[in-house]
């Protein structure tokens, strides 16, 4: 069954993107990638000068001189970025952008943070009983299961070719840049339930399976996030912690900064770090948990 769409409705997928641009404030998603600062993922990738000023800007910036960090920032951030554009769908609408370098486009703002990310003429894959299956712009799919071969499809076509140009200039590892993008699809998934009120367990399932299917196409995809509960006088609720630590506390570190990080670790890494201790980390998500629900 289809819908009547009028000449100058918005497509599906015009329509999926909007949605996720909707629910992230502070980072931009559109389907037009007008005026200055965009370029085509593809492009951006193809010309060596581009990618090592990418680079230069993260070393320069928030990574201070720090090599290992510069390329970890650059993954960190993209994957942040394709995490949302990813999950929201699958989660929310129960459908899946498919995503190519030749359709994705970033902006990059000052620091040489991502602040949007375009597709271009997107075409989304929906159900059968989706209301605009068999529209233009739809690609049919059979079931939820096709839905994330679809989103790993695109996941894989993405994040592989920015994650060798990285690789080629940063001493961080292809393992950790797979494991970056996993931490952040349960990161996603578990934090759009939480703030929309709903099963942590279906959240979780969901990055669960895509991580199981990328890694069986990724076989560099080793550390994964592991599920926290958290349970306090301010209720319930589930978290991940990170497999793989994104160096984020080496910002402050001096590149000198002798032999222990672990000063470091404890004033600056993520509360979701695996290198923190599992009681620092309830403490922190306690009191997050309790700041949020007032």
């Amino acid at each position: 069954m289809t819908t009547d769409i009028g000449v100058d409705a918005p497509g599906p997928g015009v329509v999926t993107v909007a949605r996720v641009d909707a629910s992230r404030a502070w980072r931009r998603f559109t389907t037009d990638a007008g005026g200055d600062g965009w370029m085509l993922l593809s492009d951006r990738l193809r010309d060596p000068a581009i990618v090592d000023a990418w680079y230069q800007a993260e070393l320069a910036g928030t990574g201070r001189g720090h090599r290992d960090l510069a390329g970890a920032l650059i993954v960190y951030r993209f994957s942040g970025s394709l995490a949302e554009l990813i999950v929201g769908p699958l989660l929310e609408q129960r459908r899946t952008l498919l995503l190519a370098p030749d359709v994705l486009s970033l902006r990059l703002a000052d620091g040489a943070r991502i602040d949007a990310m375009s597709v271009s003429s997107p075409v989304v894959a929906v159900l059968p009983d989706d209301p605009d299956a068999g529209q233009p712009g739809t690609q049919v799919v059979d079931d939820e299961s096709g839905l994330r071969t679809a989103a790993v499809d695109g996941m894989v076509a993405v994040f592989e070719p920015l994650a060798d140009a990285v690789r080629a200039r940063a001493p961080f590892g292809l393992r950790g840049m797979w494991g970056t993008l996993a931490d952040h699809l349960a990161d996603v998934a578990l934090r759009r339930a939480r703030d929309r009120g709903e099963d942590g367990e279906a959240a979780w399932a969901l990055a669960t399976a895509l991580s199981d299917e990328l890694a069986a196409r990724q076989p560099l995809l080793r550390a994964r996030p592991q599920r926290q509960q958290v349970t306090c006088a301010a209720g319930s609720a589930l978290f991940s912690t990170k497999g793989t630590c994104c160096l984020i506390y080496k910002t402050n570190m001096p590149v000198d900064g002798g032999r222990s990080a672990q000063p470091w670790i404890d004033a600056d890494a993520c509360t979701s770090c695996p290198l923190r201790g599992p009681d620092d980390r309830e403490q922190r998500l306690v009191r997050y948990l309790t700041a949020q629900r007032g």
